[in-house]
């Protein structure tokens, strides 16, 4: 429970935050600053006027929440009128929240407030109907991967993107949004791909149509799998119930996206003691924030959450503290040989693994007729994924050597996130 202002500024991540929260508390650019007992909002406009970042406080719970673009909560905005609320209440007025603050206020309510007993059979009854719907996208997708099957890959990508583009729509409104991206994968594809891509992401396609339908056989940790990479998503309160794995965790590399206006990023970590890596998953909206960041080669101390699953690797790790050791114990693949051959063992338990951490002890960057790629000791060499732009750089790095890569491999190419160098880690 928060009781003071001071309470609130105690909360500001470190002393520039702060710093740039005093000099925002002098700014004119605020308007609308307003506060009604348990919130405290302004609007700070920037610019021609014409826009402006929202900011809000809740006093009792200290809880920030700004549209501006600022990595740590909270931002400068949000101590700036806290700084109001200490030293200069006359521009503080009394009155009812704008829209914005109570569509945050109404988010936090429902969070908080437990849900009755009889919620449970009405929650139960929405999943039911959820499923049923999802099972009828499942149907119409099958129709669909068996009309390209009878047209052909070529004749199906003469078409242009639009068929599977549709398909995605349908899927997504059926609440299908793992199988949707995959059709929107294919839609890129059939501009950059190869026949091999698309064969293969149909297959992956195919692949869910039938363990969908076969999904009351699967055991526990395989039917949890599949619901997840159809979307079902398991609430934050359900995982944080299930034991945590404490461990000291390396940030070995990241990798961010965008569909639309939807930004991801795909966080690795790996635990010191157990081994294992743990894949935090974090989305946001058009310009707003990621709700956390995870600087590379920053270790912490915590729980990780693991998604359950039968070969679990996606994890939530809600609260932790900053390592302050080193850290030790990374041992990397010698060989390609290796590397295969654990992923085939991950594939068999796991067919939804999309990205596999892999690290690489001692590989070399290589061009070759105009493919770049890295080669292992025995001069076996796997292309780099279309995406990667950094080759250069990365042969730079290497000096014509060897060096220590963390990548991300999806069965075919790498994905390179990091490099290991005598300074550190740095971004691949």
């Amino acid at each position: 429970m928060i009781s003071s202002p001071d309470d609130l500024l105690r909360l500001a991540p470190d002393a520039k935050s702060l710093e740039a929260g005093r000099r925002l508390f002098y700014s004119r650019r605020w308007r609308l600053v307003g506060g009604d007992g348990q919130w405290l909002w302004g609007e700070w406009v920037y610019g021609s006027g014409q826009r402006a970042t929202e900011s809000a406080v809740h006093l009792t719970a200290g809880h920030f929440v700004c549209n501006c673009r600022a990595r740590e909560r909270p931002c400068a905005h949000g101590l700036a009128l806290v700084l109001m609320l200490k030293n200069d209440q006359e521009r503080i007025s009394v009155g009812q929240p704008p829209s914005w603050v109570r569509s945050v206020q109404y988010q936090a309510d429902r969070q908080a407030k437990p849900k009755p007993l009889k919620d449970a059979e009405a929650a139960d009854e929405r999943q039911g109907e959820r499923l049923a719907l999802m099972g009828a996208g499942v149907e119409e997708l099958e129709l669909r991967l068996l009309d390209f099957a009878r047209r052909g890959i070529a004749d199906t990508l003469a078409q242009g993107p639009e068929p599977f583009l549709a398909a995605a729509t349908h899927l997504a409104d059926a609440k299908l949004p793992g199988p949707a991206g995959l059709l929107r994968r294919l839609a890129r594809l059939g501009r950059d791909g190869t026949e091999a891509d698309i064969a293969r992401t149909l297959g992956d396609l195919y692949l869910f149509v039938r363990a969908w339908k076969n999904r009351r056989t699967l055991p526990p940790d395989r039917h949890a799998e599949l619901l997840q990479f159809a979307g079902v998503n398991i609430r934050k309160e359900e995982l944080l119930a299930r034991p945590g794995l404490e461990d000291h965790w390396l940030v070995l590399g990241t990798a961010e996206g965008q569909e639309d206006r939807l930004r991801f990023r795909r966080t690795w970590l790996r635990g010191e003691k157990s081994r294992r890596f743990a894949l935090v998953l974090d989305y946001a909206f058009g310009e707003m924030p990621f709700e956390r960041s995870w600087p590379l080669a920053a270790s912490f101390q915590g729980k990780a959450y693991y998604y359950p699953g039968s070969y679990p690797q996606r994890a939530l790790l809600p609260s932790t503290t900053p390592g302050g050791r080193p850290y030790d114990g990374l041992v990397g693949y010698p060989s390609f040989v290796e590397l295969r051959a654990n992923y085939q063992k991950a594939l068999a338990v796991n067919p939804w693994l999309y990205a596999y951490p892999v690290y690489l002890s001692a590989v070399t960057p290589t061009l070759a007729s105009g493919q770049a790629g890295l080669a292992d000791a025995n001069g076996e060499v796997l292309p780099l994924h279309p995406e990667y732009d950094n080759f250069f750089s990365l042969l730079a790095i290497s000096g014509g050597g060897t060096l220590a890569v963390f990548a991300e491999f999806d069965g075919y190419r790498l994905l390179p996130l990091s490099v290991v160098t005598e300074f550190g880690l740095v971004k691949g």
